[in-house]
């Protein structure tokens, strides 16, 4: 394997990181507005919460990017 392949497989991971969060973020929000359905009082509680698990689930994303970048 040559290095130039090498780097468009890491960069072909990186993407399919970037890509993969969408999915990610569509489950944490559904989840969150299942909860929220169910239980209503609790909708100040689960929506920072969620804030907090999208946050953590984009960073993925973020990571992916720059890794693009540096590759």
């Amino acid at each position: 394997m040559t290095a130039e392949a090498a780097l468009y497989i890491g960069k072909a991971l990186c993407i399919l990181a970037m890509v993969a969060t969408a999915p990610a973020e569509a489950m944490v929000v559904k989840s969150a507005f299942e909860a929220i359905g169910r239980n209503p009082q609790l909708e100040a509680s689960l929506f920072g919460k969620a804030i907090i698990s999208i946050a953590l689930v984009e960073s993925t994303a973020i990571y992916a990017l720059v890794a693009f970048f540096t590759l």
